[in-house]
């Protein structure tokens, strides 16, 4: 399998992707439909950003394809799935949603790596821990 994620986009599907201001500008800067920030964006109850869904999948899912139209730009926390912060255990681990976990972070060192990235942008840019 050349992409681990080829034909898959459950990580896609009734997403709560939270974004920072970063993801926001990048995503914007790059696209070439002109979007702005609503046309993407919305702030959840918690006051955080976070990306729309469009029929219950991310507005970035094409569905037929299942394909990310922004993968190149895409958000950070897109970028570290599927691993994600357990904040009770303080630690990583992998989404349960995602079917092919063992396709990622094979190599111990990376996984550790990626785990300080995560837990460093979420204190960083979206103000968390």
């Amino acid at each position: 399998m050349k992409n681990k994620c080829e034909n898959c986009g459950e990580c896609c599907l009734r997403t709560e992707m939270i974004l920072s201001e970063s993801d926001i500008n990048r995503i914007m800067k790059n696209s070439t439909k002109n979007l702005q920030k609503n046309d993407f964006v919305f702030k959840n109850r918690d006051g955080f950003f976070q990306l729309k869904n469009n029929e219950d999948h991310c507005i970035f899912l094409d569905s037929l394809s299942k394909e990310c139209k922004i993968y190149e730009y895409r958000p950070q926390g897109c970028r570290f799935y599927p691993l994600i912060y357990n904040f009770q255990e303080n630690n990583c681990i992998y989404d349960n949603d995602c079917p092919r976990p063992h396709l990622f972070y094979q190599d111990e060192t990376e996984l550790k790596e990626t785990c300080e990235d995560l837990s460093r942008f979420l204190k960083q840019e979206l103000g968390l821990q």
